[in-house]
């Protein structure tokens, strides 16, 4: 009964749910991009598609920042690295930054999506033109950490003693650096969508949506491949 209770026990649950929502999710926001996609579908059900497709993707979004959050507090509590005495203090700190940027994230989809017929106020828009740009570097740079980190421990007397916790840092800075690829095709994307929206279907749009979207495809889908490996290296290494 005691284990069940265990703090690491509870982190290491929410850990591998965590990264199984992750991918479910992020399957949904494939299938919904499909049909937005679709040219045989209506323009209504289009849209309805990209704002289903836009909430769901709220999940990968948040799920990067919680991993993160989740996976330096464990490796504190399990011994697994961060052994000189300051991993509750630079789990703290994650866990701040972390809630900070989630509430951005979450601001973020309040801001894009509103509802029908509602505008944001102009404050809350700027502050995410802001914000976007925040984002974009925060990513680059956990990128830049983990890796860092990862390969220090492996090759060096890095921070991470457990060797598979360095490969599962190697396997998550790429999935980070996938999701910031997403980023630099995905306003590209939307430009293609709005076109379609705003002036209509035709075959030379349709071949454009298509082109575009393929481009982000190929990181969605190494994302996909590498969160299901992260999953095994949970269960099995845990």
């Amino acid at each position: 009964m005691d284990l069940m209770f265990d703090p690491y026990t509870v982190l290491k649950f929410l850990h591998i749910i965590m990264a199984g929502l992750w991918l479910g999710m992020d399957m949904g926001v494939y299938n919904a991009g499909a049909r937005l996609s679709n040219p045989k579908l209506s323009i209504e059900t289009r849209a309805a598609m990209g704002k289903l497709g836009g909430f769901l993707d709220m999940g990968p979004r948040s799920a990067v920042v919680i991993l993160l959050m989740l996976g330096i507090t464990m490796t504190a509590l399990g011994g697994w690295g961060f052994t000189g005495g300051y991993g509750p203090d630079l789990a703290l700190a994650a866990a701040v930054v972390g809630v900070v940027w989630l509430s951005g994230l979450w601001h973020q989809f309040w801001v894009d999506h509103p509802n029908l017929g509602e505008t944001r106020p102009d404050k809350h828009v700027k502050f995410q033109q802001h914000f976007r740009r925040i984002d974009l570097t925060m990513r680059i740079i956990v990128t830049a950490i983990l890796a860092g980190t990862a390969i220090w421990s492996l090759v060096g007397d890095g921070p991470i003693i457990a060797t598979w916790l360095a490969v599962k840092l190697v396997l998550f800075a790429i999935i980070v650096s996938c999701g910031i690829g997403i980023r630099i095709y995905l306003p590209d994307t939307r430009k293609a969508i709005a076109d379609i929206f705003a002036n209509g279907s035709t075959p030379e749009r349709e071949a454009e949506l298509t082109r575009r979207r393929s481009k982000m495809l190929i990181f969605v889908k190494t994302i996909w491949t590498l969160v299901a490996v992260v999953i095994w290296i949970s269960v099995a290494k845990f």
